[in-house]
């Protein structure tokens, strides 16, 4: 190897041999003699990816440039390849097993009988470095030296014009390989991988998607897409070390890449990782990462990391936000209070400000409830800063309101929030209320659609997103994992809970009632909260009864959960079981759900405790312990 070929911060690789040859990514520091000074791209420590990055002397032999990523290279099934280790860290021989979709292929590392499911960028073609190049050498290398070589043969006496023009604009190609996003809502920061099918005119473009397919699931789908909406692929970074916090990164999710950074590291390869458009954080593995990049004016940019002032910006306003919010409550002032009371979640009462109280404390005049003594006398009483929110807006709903709207029900001289789960003649609606597990009838007026006091700001019905699309398969038993008991009978009428034996949506249960028994252990259920395609009726369809149980008793909390906690929270029309991650003074909390991998927020009067149906009886679940329904 020639003196000084390597400069300090050279991206390199290291040779290491023991049963196999591996070859480690790594960063060139300096020469000493006939040896190479260099730093591994992975940690010291294997289990805390915190610790300082690995240093070492190593043989220059042992030494080679980092190989450049590769783009759009499709592979043979049988073709020997190098495949990334992801428990060495390092590149290791292996075959090509099987070609999987999404650019994905089932590998077989040299020397060991297991096989692997390795993404498009952990596998690469062997190629060795002799006299100071690549063999074989990379196809765009090859066109280089092919050029070099005709414009050594024709420069002799060759005069040359040079002309400076503007760029021209990226030209997308039939069977180009790009990234085309989305700005549906739910779905805005993401991109999702396509190929250039043809060129429509007007910069618009028709594309097929190679991680998307029809709803019947036949083929990829087709879509005509926007010029501003489509970049090229971007080149492929082969991040070894772990990321760090703050940094920005593409995490792969619902087959798609969404922008966001870390916002914790974890161990053992794990990252919280916050979605900027989503505003949700979800916890994903290293290998389902990539650094972030930005296509501006035609080139890529790394983007690395959130500046921190950003951050303490948008918290700075957020707190001050709170404070302006508390101030405004003056004496006087006519507000909603929230109620955490047994038997009255979910539901506001409008009151008074009388006066503010130390340790964000007010007392407060409802408007609707008297004193106990069966006096004339408002009901006065002391309630926290983060259950009081302003009155209101008036929106006068001319039109009906749809199947599972969220609404505000006037019932006991309060506001209830719940669904609506049919709608009648006359402009009348069946309300169900999950905290209760109740169903009843009112008039058109007595609902107003439903608000939350958000970041100081009313928004209308505000919902959580779902990340799953509901399938229908609710009720369909498979067996095989964890049965508790026999099965139960139950009567035409009966309100139930059913769950889904599908393994995306284990530990959900949605409210339903029994409509008739079908015999063999089979009942025709109509959901409270789920509608058919049509969304005009509730949705109606056989259960098994494995899939089946009674609803279990209403257990409102009225002192706050605590940290480790299993309980149900109502997300997305059903009860999801989940653990409490983390709790907030205001009786707020963030809930990891372990079926779908993510944690979200929720108030206290959105969850109950989790209760598993055992033997024909209820038991609550003692804390940190694995649920029966998961």
């Amino acid at each position: 190897m020639p003196p000084k070929l390597y400069k300090k911060d050279d991206k390199i690789e290291v040779r290491v041999q023991n049963a196999a040859v591996i070859w480690y990514p790594a960063t060139f520091l300096h020469y000493s003699s006939a040896q190479v000074y260099v730093k591994f791209e992975t940690s010291s420590d294997p289990d805390d990816p915190t610790s300082p990055l690995r240093r070492a002397y190593v043989s220059a032999d042992d030494v080679r440039p980092a190989q450049p990523p590769e783009l759009h290279r499709f592979l043979k099934i049988g073709e020997i390849v190098e495949g990334f280790h992801r428990e060495r860290k390092g590149w290791k021989k292996a075959k090509v097993e099987d070609i999987l979709e999404h650019s994905r292929y089932t590998v077989s590392f040299e020397g060991e009988g297991s096989f692997a499911v390795m993404e498009q960028w952990e596998v690469r073609a062997v190629r060795e470095w002799i006299d100071d190049s690549w063999n074989p050498p990379f196809l765009l290398q090859q066109v280089l030296q092919n050029k070099s070589t005709e414009s050594q043969i024709k420069s002799r006496g060759l005069i040359l014009k040079i002309k400076c023009s503007k760029p021209p604009e990226m030209e997308f190609r039939e069977g180009m390989l790009v990234e085309v996003k989305s700005d549906m809502e739910g779905f805005l920061g993401s991109w999702f991988t396509a190929i250039i099918v043809e060129s429509l005119g007007c910069n618009k473009f028709l594309v097929e998607y190679r991680t998307l397919r029809t709803d019947d699931n036949t083929e990829y789908l087709r879509e005509e897409a926007d010029l501003s909406c489509i970049r090229p692929s971007p080149p492929s970074i082969q991040r070894v070390k772990p990321y760090k916090y703050l940094e920005r990164v593409d995490g792969l999710y619902n087959n798609g890449w969404w922008e966001g950074y870390i916002s914790q590291v974890l161990r053992g390869c794990s990252y919280v990782v916050h979605f900027i458009y989503s505003n949700e954080e979800m916890t994903l593995e290293h290998c389902e990462l990539r650094p972030h990049q930005e296509w501006i004016d035609g080139k890529w940019f790394a983007d690395l990391k959130v500046k921190p002032t950003d951050l303490n910006m948008k918290s700075s306003k957020r707190k001050l936000s709170e404070k302006v919010t508390d101030a405004t409550f003056k004496d006087g002032t006519m507000v909603e209070v929230k109620s955490d009371e047994e038997g009255y979640h979910g539901s506001w009462y409008t009151a008074v400000i009388v006066c503010s109280l130390s340790s964000g404390k007010f007392l407060v005049e409802y408007q609707t409830l008297k004193m106990e003594d069966e006096s004339d006398e408002l009901l006065r009483e002391e309630a926290l800063a983060s259950y009081i929110r302003p009155c209101p807006r008036i929106i006068e709903r001319l039109d009906h309101y749809n199947m599972l709207e969220e609404v505000d029900a006037w019932y006991n001289e309060g506001w209830w929030v719940g669904v609506i789960c049919r709608v009648l003649d006359d402009r009348k609606y069946a309300v169900y209320f999950w905290t209760t597990n109740e169903e009843l009838l009112f008039e058109h007026f007595s609902l107003r659609p439903h608000q939350e006091w958000v970041g100081g700001k009313w928004i209308v019905s505000h919902r959580k997103k779902s990340k799953l699309t509901l399938r229908k398969k609710l009720g369909k038993y498979k067996g095989g994992h964890n049965e508790v008991g026999g099965e139960t009978l139950f009567m035409v009428g009966m309100k139930v809970e059913v769950k889904s034996d599908d393994h995306n949506y284990r530990g959900s249960w949605y409210p339903a009632v029994i409509v008739e028994s079908s015999g063999r252990g089979k009942y025709l259920i109509e959901y409270q909260t789920l509608i058919n395609d049509d969304r005009t009726q509730l949705h109606t369809g056989a259960a098994h009864a494995l899939c089946i149980r009674p609803c279990p008793p209403i257990a409102q909390r009225t002192y706050p959960f605590t940290v480790f906690e299993e309980v149900d929270a109502w997300y997305n029309g059903g009860w999801w079981v989940g653990q409490i991650q983390k709790a907030f003074p205001c009786r707020k909390y963030l809930v990891y759900f372990s079926t779908m991998n993510v944690t979200l927020d929720f108030q206290h009067s959105d969850l109950r405790p989790h209760q598993d149906w055992f033997n024909g009886q209820w038991v609550f679940a003692l804390r940190g312990s694995k649920s029966f329904a998961e």
